[in-house]
């Protein structure tokens, strides 16, 4: 017989090794009072303030519920404090939740203004700002020494005498403009702070004007934010791993984000629209603001509103699996930015998956772009296996960024893109309450260019600082570099175009720009409306462009929205600042005037300028309204099988890509298969199954390659 003491030690045992039984936390802004639901009704009688010290100590499926602070039930609750959740530790187990009550929650942040610390001097001086002016006086380190989120985006202001010049160029074309960290001003830069944490998700909440960041992720894993609502800042997510804390498992899905306000009844936005526009207006895609309608390019990317240079989800050195789904992205400069900022001293031929195990299985699907000045999806550095499917796109500038991205493969299908207007530009029926783009530029010699005082100017977050007008950044030993007046004005970046690639810089080093070289860039059975290139200011570079189906805009339909832009080709222009960009290109289709390629050549070249054939393209199968380029025809045998002539869109306008009866796209010549590598293959389809474009005959959106690897994630 086992001793009863025996056996009550056992006991006590087996229950110490169980976990606790999960809690759940009622905050409100003050705590004390009683906390109501959505419909009014006590939910808790007494609650907690939500606070950093409030969520100290919680645990694996712990839930922190936000509460209404009236019964009210069109209040508004807001709460103002900044968050810090850090850890739990356990690796898999049952995420923290951290839930509100939809629109009647909201985390409200600081403005940028107070993020800045003062306000943008009338004298063309440097300006100190904040209670970091006494820091001003020492040099800044090479490399930040706190653990700056997303600091690695923006490189380091380091001085140009001592630096190469394909870097400065490369740090210009990828910088993440504004960065976030946990230093200075920047340290109460975010609404909720998720710090060192092994699974939390954070749902149902809204969040209003959180500058920097409505949520930001550092060496954490398992983080998932959805069903809210954001208004303002330059992320919603920000997430940044390192090598001591890997960073993987981000999800973002059902979230609502209008970055830029000013064109929309705030009072009226929801999450699920439709958008109530300044002008009266109701959309289901949103509205214009002022970054699409008023200020340039250029001051938005690197000037005076750079603020707005970030994304919904931004990462830097996230491992996957990344999820983004079902979000509606409206009035923002970008979508997605996914950076291997670790990688970026590598050499292009050491990039592999081993080397740099960032942006691995990313899922970017049946999410709604809409007024986004830049890039609706962006992969810088390093990219693999990475899915862009079933989106929609609209009112877009560069649909698809790939610039100086090494890896592959990337797959892009089932995708729908139009327009029916044009950035910076005053166009009849335009929303009258905002003005269009327009600039005051003062000569100033010393940088041999016209800048506008209220524009071309840039705070300098790491050292909180204002730069003299016209200045990018400034090196540790006082040398300037200007920006560039042409970047700043406002017929800059009007064109556009559908996937974004480039050259080397100039003065590039040998092995140092990156193309797809570990897989193809697959863009298949996409649906498209055009007013702008599918591809310019660089070259194809390992693309497979397969059973596409494009309708051009020509100026009959309408001639503002129609005309190419610039109307004059110059090469020397658009190529400026990259290797063999004296012999770039207009290249339009057989028939029309926009062009189907422009400021393009069809050979990468690498540093030095000597083509890579190893990197050739393939365009075949395609549908195209003005047909292909012949010159390309003639010399590279591009789209041997593509066919000319009108796709059969019903509304392409309107963003209605379905197929009418007897619609062109509705066959093609091949369906786009796996093969036993896993790479893909355009083979022919003898039952007749096959077409082009995102929509089959019977007008079912095309969900991919019938294979595993294609099957949306749960």
């Amino acid at each position: 017989m086992v001793p009863a003491g025996l056996v009550l030690s056992a006991a006590l045992l087996l229950l110490a090794a169980q976990p606790a039984a999960a809690r759940t936390i009622y905050v409100t802004p003050e705590g004390g009072g009683p906390g109501y639901g959505a419909d009014g009704r006590v939910v808790a009688p007494h609650t907690s303030a939500f606070s950093t010290e409030a969520v100290r100590g919680l645990q694996p499926g712990d839930v922190v519920q936000l509460l209404a602070d009236s019964p009210a039930t069109d209040a508004v609750t807001r709460y103002r404090r900044r968050v810090v959740l850090t850890g739990p530790g356990g690796r898999d187990v049952p995420p923290i939740l951290v839930r509100g009550l939809g629109p009647r929650t909201r985390m409200v942040g600081r403005t940028i203004d107070e993020i800045r610390g003062c306000p943008m001097p009338e004298d063309d001086i440097e300006q100190p700002c904040g209670d970091l002016r006494t820091a001003l006086a020492a040099p800044p380190p090479i490399a930040p020494p706190s653990p700056d989120l997303l600091g690695a985006l923006t490189v380091a202001a380091a001085d140009p005498a001592g630096e190469r010049t394909e870097d400065r160029d490369r740090s210009r074309r990828s910088r993440l403009a504004v960065p976030i960290g946990h230093a200075g001003r920047l340290a109460d830069a975010a609404c909720l702070d998720i710090d060192r944490a092994d699974g939390i998700t954070v749902e149902d909440l809204a969040f209003e004007g959180c500058w920097l960041a409505a949520v930001r992720a550092t060496g954490s894993r398992r983080v998932t934010l959805r069903r809210s609502l954001i208004i303002g800042s330059s992320y919603g997510l920000a997430a940044r791993g390192s090598p001591e804390r890997p960073s993987d498992t981000l999800v973002v899905e059902d979230v609502t984000w209008v970055q830029d306000a000013s064109g929309y009844d705030e009072a009226a936005l929801t999450r699920e629209g439709p958008f109530r526009c300044r002008d009266g207006r109701v959309s289901a895609l949103g509205c214009a603001g002022v970054i699409w309608r008023s200020i340039p390019w250029g001051a938005t990317h690197h000037g005076a509103y750079d603020h707005f240079n970030g994304a919904l989800l931004g990462g830097a050195d996230v491992r996957g699996p990344i999820v983004f789904r079902r979000n509606t992205v409206l009035s923002a400069y970008n979508g997605v930015r996914l950076k291997a900022a670790a990688c970026e001293e590598l050499k292009a031929s050491a990039l592999s998956a081993a080397s740099c195990p960032f942006n691995q299985d990313v899922w970017i699907t049946d999410n709604l772009f809409a007024y986004v000045r830049d890039n609706p999806v962006e992969l810088e550095t390093w990219a693999t296996d990475v899915r862009v499917a079933r989106n929609r796109i609209v009112n877009s500038h560069a649909w698809f960024s790939f610039d100086d991205m090494g890896g592959g493969p990337v797959y892009v299908y089932g995708n729908r893109g139009w327009f029916d207007d044009v950035p910076a530009i005053d166009r009849p029926g335009r929303d009258t309450s905002l003005p269009p783009c327009s600039r005051q530029p003062v000569e100033k010699p010393a940088a041999a260019g016209a800048f506008d005082p209220k524009l071309d100017r840039r705070f300098d977050y790491a050292r909180s600082r204002w730069l003299p007008v016209g200045v990018e950044s400034v090196g540790r030993s006082g040398a300037v570099t200007w920006m560039d007046p042409g970047e700043q004005s406002c017929e800059a970046s009007l064109q556009g175009r559908v996937i974004k690639v480039a050259l080397p810089p100039l003065g590039a080093a040998p092995d140092s720009y990156r193309y797809a070289e570990r897989g193809p860039i697959y863009v298949f059975n996409n649906s498209w409306y055009l007013r702008s290139p599918v591809t310019g200011i660089g070259a194809a570079a390992n693309l497979r462009h397969w059973n596409n189906a494009l309708l051009f805009c020509e100026p009959g339909a309408d001639a503002d929205l129609c005309r190419t832009r610039p109307e004059t080709f110059d090469a020397s222009a658009c190529g400026r600042g990259l290797v063999r960009g004296d012999d770039l290109a207009r290249y339009p289709g057989e028939t029309g005037t926009l062009p189907f390629f422009d400021c393009f050549r069809w050979l990468p070249v690498d540093e030095r300028g000597h083509e890579r054939p190893d990197l050739a393209s393939e365009f075949d199968h395609d549908v195209s309204s003005t047909g292909f380029p012949l010159v390309l025809m003639r010399q590279h045998g591009i789209e041997p099988h593509g066919r000319k002539g009108h796709p059969g869109f019903t509304a392409p306008e309107r963003g209605d890509f379905r197929l009418l009866p007897g619609a062109l796209a509705a066959s093609a010549a091949c369906a786009v298969t796996e093969t036993l590598d896993h790479r893909l293959d355009c083979s022919t389809m003898p039952n007749g199954r096959a077409f082009a474009g995102a929509f089959d005959p019977e007008n079912r959106l095309y969900d991919g390659p019938a294979s595993a690897r294609f099957r949306l994630p749960e």
